[in-house]
């Protein structure tokens, strides 16, 4: 049965990736950003109706770091229609290569949508980042890595924040230890390095955060330490929690009006 939920969410992430744009919006698909012996990396952009150049969101899927493309879960899409443009990242899957090299994935294209942003119709001083889940985890890394004012904020939907902090630590199966290439206890200074509340300094960016608070998967406690090293720091953070809700959900419209403003109030004006 789960095999074929995922098959199903697959099929479904294919229809969404080739649906004809709004009109005035182009989406400009598989641009490399990287080569690996394993391969190489692409990104989608989505482009605005809008007159350039645009504030850019560089969308991370999910998928425990295991499933999913840059079609996936691409829950950020409709903010084209808020002016902003959207790169959505494939990286590397914990089945080619373990951590770092999913971060690393991402940082190689933030550095290729800055390098290239004048030709795509990019603003520089407005980009922002965001994923869902193991995509929420590397947006949150990628935040922080980069600091303010490169990345002016972020919005988080239920992340991983703390990699030690899950039970079974022991355990050598599964999204996490597939991840690290073992254990948590056998990979420790790994997990801690790839924690994001290791990683909140005053330079960090404002942060909008998701999650439901029947998350099995992803516990809030995930989301909350985050934001407390945030706050701890002096830095803004939004923590929404929306009762009753698992792993995994989409964002309403007013949702994304929600992140739409967020990103607004800390961009750099013209």
């Amino acid at each position: 049965m789960r095999t074929l939920c995922l098959t199903f969410v697959l099929l479904l992430s294919g229809c969404a990736a080739i649906t004809p744009p709004p009109r005035g919006e182009k989406i400009l698909r598989d641009l490399v950003y990287a080569t690996h012996p394993t391969g190489v990396e692409h990104l989608d952009l989505y482009l605005p109706a809008e007159k350039a150049p645009h504030p850019l969101v560089i969308w991370i899927h999910g998928g425990g770091w295991k499933y999913g493309d840059k079609g996936w879960m691409l829950y950020l899409r409709k903010l084209t229609q808020q002016g902003f443009a959207v790169a959505s990242v494939q990286y590397r899957l914990s089945g080619t290569a373990k951590y770092p090299a999913q971060i690393e994935d991402c940082r190689a294209a933030f550095q290729w949508l800055e390098t290239n942003a004048a030709h795509y119709g990019l603003d520089t001083k407005n980009f922002f980042v965001a994923g869902a889940s193991a995509g929420g985890h590397l947006a949150a890394m990628l935040a922080l890595e980069k600091g303010t004012p490169a990345v002016r904020a972020a919005c988080l939907l239920y992340p991983a924040t703390d990699l030690t902090g899950f039970e079974n630590q022991d355990k050598t199966r599964g999204y996490l230890p597939e991840l690290l290439g073992g254990s948590v206890n056998q990979k420790r200074a790994l997990a801690e390095q790839g924690s994001p509340i290791n990683h909140v300094g005053r330079n960090a960016p404002p942060m909008l955060i998701f999650h439901g608070d029947k998350d099995t998967l992803v516990p809030l406690a995930q989301s909350q330490k985050l934001a407390e090293c945030l706050r701890a720091a002096g830095v803004k953070c939004d923590l929404v929690v929306l009762r009753g809700k698992i792993h995994g959900f989409a964002l309403t419209d007013e949702q994304l009006q929600q992140v739409g403003g967020f990103f607004e109030k800390y961009s750099a004006k013209k």
